[in-house]
């Protein structure tokens, strides 16, 4: 008798476990992100803002700041393509990346920045950036470009002059397949993307 009512109560134990789990995964999810932050909306929101939540934050670290005293001076959405070429490499036929090509607005729709090749952003008034990566972590929404933090170099004086770490962040899209195929062989496949871009002085 006293072995079943062990058992018995192990089994209630067990079974009250087992409920609750699906109570914690929907609160994760419900926490999850909901996709890019609107242009409108991105000029008016700070840095802390932007970090995922939920249950990303549960498998990936946050992206990087810049250093401390970064200020950020400008905020841009960003839309346009990821430019890829089919290539034969050692795992076989892939889409590898060669540069974006997009154009970068303010809230009010203004065109103000060019990013392209060499991660470069020219601005209107023909100050301009070049970066390099020094952090990235997956985007929280599948399918999508890496969030980025660059470290850049700046050319010629206007908006841009003295900006020192950019973020790419909030990104959709961008992705090319995970392979081409021999009919495809040196061929370039543009891949819609959109994102916000953080200016730091």
């Amino acid at each position: 008798m006293g072995i079943r009512c062990a058992l018995r109560h192990h089994a209630q134990r067990l079974s009250a476990a087992l409920c609750a789990l699906p109570t914690i995964f929907s609160v994760g999810c419900a926490q999850a992100p909901q996709g890019a932050t609107p242009p409108a909306a991105a000029s008016e929101t700070r840095r802390g803002d932007t970090q995922p939540g939920g249950l990303y934050s549960l498998f990936h670290r946050s992206l990087k700041a810049p250093p401390p005293g970064a200020v950020e001076v400008l905020r841009l959405h960003g839309q346009g393509t990821q430019i890829f070429r089919c290539e034969s490499q050692a795992a076989g036929l892939r889409w590898v990346y060669r540069l974006p090509d997009a154009e970068l607005r303010d809230a009010a729709g203004n065109l103000m920045v060019r990013h392209g090749v060499n991660m470069s952003f020219e601005h209107v008034d023909g100050s301009r950036l070049f970066g390099e990566i020094v952090d990235h972590v997956p985007s929280p929404n599948e399918n999508s470009l890496p969030w980025l933090l660059l470290t850049t170099r700046e050319y010629g004086k206007g908006a841009l002059t003295g900006i020192t770490y950019v973020e790419r962040i909030d990104t959709v899209g961008g992705m090319p397949p995970a392979s081409c195929n021999p009919g495809e062989l040196n061929l370039v496949l543009r891949v819609p993307f959109s994102a916000d871009f953080v200016f730091f002085r």
